[in-house]
């Protein structure tokens, strides 16, 4: 009997050449992913006098917007509303440049030999640490000299050193004031964006709600619209009236404690603010700074840095958990790394509107249901985490074979 061979099943081509070109079709789709995030971080980086002010403008709008709402209710135009409310903030911004104004061009003027000064406090306190350390290794108990510039005078040899900072400085000074133009457009524009989006919120929210189809999801883009609005707008009018507060006591506290310009503290306290950790870190080491220009001991550079510390860890500490609610408080890791970023991207004004850009990404999140799970990622509520055991698999079943 002859053994014939069967033939061999033909193999399915049309499925090999499926699977082929869906294997090579990811390739350059993940390549044009990646391409198109470097091109948008560029376009980011690159148009940032542009998107700076929109950016500021439409987080600006979801804080007023309420309170047009409620004067309209009430009877009041909306575009009239806008108007004062636009106007006032500009009065208030044009308020505190004046306050400060002549401070800063005093700074200005001076600022060759502020810059003296501060390199001969620096060097006087760099001999005080030498000091103290040899005085900690011989044993010995003296006393231990004040902040008064007395090496630099004496000492020639560090001329250079002094005329390189001095120059340092004053071109960055002058480059700070070649871009005041600049910024007061972008405030400018800033402004007058916010007036047409409050003056025209009604319009934005109906065009908005038309755009999606049936009964259903326009009321629930409303409710959407309606929560971003409260959520976002609660946390930045809650968080700038901290920061105010903060601002009005660090003033105060640099005032009862002799330090000049007690206005500039305070202004400064309430932008740094904005800015989570490094913020405070930036304002201590400033008012430190300072202090040490202004007086001639160490006790009152300790005390003046000390008491900007103990006011910020009060607020951050006490203060914000306690009027902050709990479902808006972020992950602490992507609060730092968003500042990292927006700081990288837009330099300081990037690193003070940071963590309302977060903010406002985890409230969009929460309204949409495919972006639950990045809302929680940016969660910075508590969570327990599961038991081990619960996490292990559930043992297999026998099967009918054994």
């Amino acid at each position: 009997m002859l053994d014939i061979p069967l033939p061999l099943p033909a193999p399915d081509l049309k499925r090999s050449d499926d699977a082929g070109a869906e294997r090579r079709a990811a390739v350059p789709s993940t390549a044009v992913v990646g391409i198109f995030i470097i091109l948008l971080l560029a376009a980011i980086q690159y148009a940032r006098e542009f998107l700076l002010p929109v950016v500021v403008a439409l987080l600006l709008f979801f804080v007023f917007v309420p309170l047009q709402r409620r004067a309209q209710r009430i009877g009041l135009p909306g575009s009239g509303v806008a108007a004062v409310l636009v106007l006032s903030l500009l009065m208030g911004i044009a308020a505190i440049f004046f306050l400060l104004s002549g401070p800063i061009m005093e700074v200005a003027n001076n600022l060759p030999d502020i810059v003296r000064d501060i390199t001969a406090r620096i060097e006087a306190a760099r001999d005080v640490f030498l000091a103290v350390i040899q005085n900690f290794r011989a044993g010995a108990e003296n006393d231990i000299p004040d902040l008064r510039p007395a090496r630099i005078a004496e000492d020639g040899e560090n001329g250079d050193e002094e005329d390189d900072l001095l120059m340092s400085t004053v071109s960055g000074a002058l480059l700070y004031l070649t871009e005041t133009p600049a910024m007061v457009a972008q405030v400018i524009f800033a402004l007058v964006l916010l007036f047409f989006l409050l003056s025209s919120s009604d319009l934005i929210y109906l065009k908005i709600i038309q755009s999606f189809d049936g009964f259903g999801e326009k009321r629930a883009a409303l409710t959407a619209l309606r929560e971003v609005e409260r959520n976002l707008g609660g946390y930045l009018g809650t968080v700038s009236l901290i920061n105010a507060g903060l601002g009005v006591s660090i003033g105060l506290a640099m005032w009862a404690l002799g330090m000049p310009v007690p206005l500039l503290f305070a202004v400064l306290a309430f932008l740094l603010n904005f800015i989570p950790y490094l913020g405070a870190v930036m304002g201590v080491v400033l008012a430190s700074v300072v202090a040490l220009l202004w007086f001639n001991t160490l006790s009152s550079v300790l005390l003046v840095g000390g008491v900007y510390l103990l006011l910020t860890s009060l607020e951050g500490q006490l203060i914000t958990p306690a009027f902050l609610a709990k479902r808006l408080r972020m992950n602490t890791v992507l609060v730092f790394l968003s500042v990292a970023f927006w700081a990288w991207m837009w330099s300081f004004l990037g690193m003070l509107i940071a963590v309302p850009i977060l903010v406002a990404l985890r409230v969009i999140a929460e309204q949409v249901p495919r972006w639950h799970v990045f809302a929680n990622l940016l969660s910075g509520s508590a969570a327990q985490l599961p038991a081990t055991s619960e996490l292990e698999m559930p043992p297999s079943r026998p099967s009918d074979a054994d």
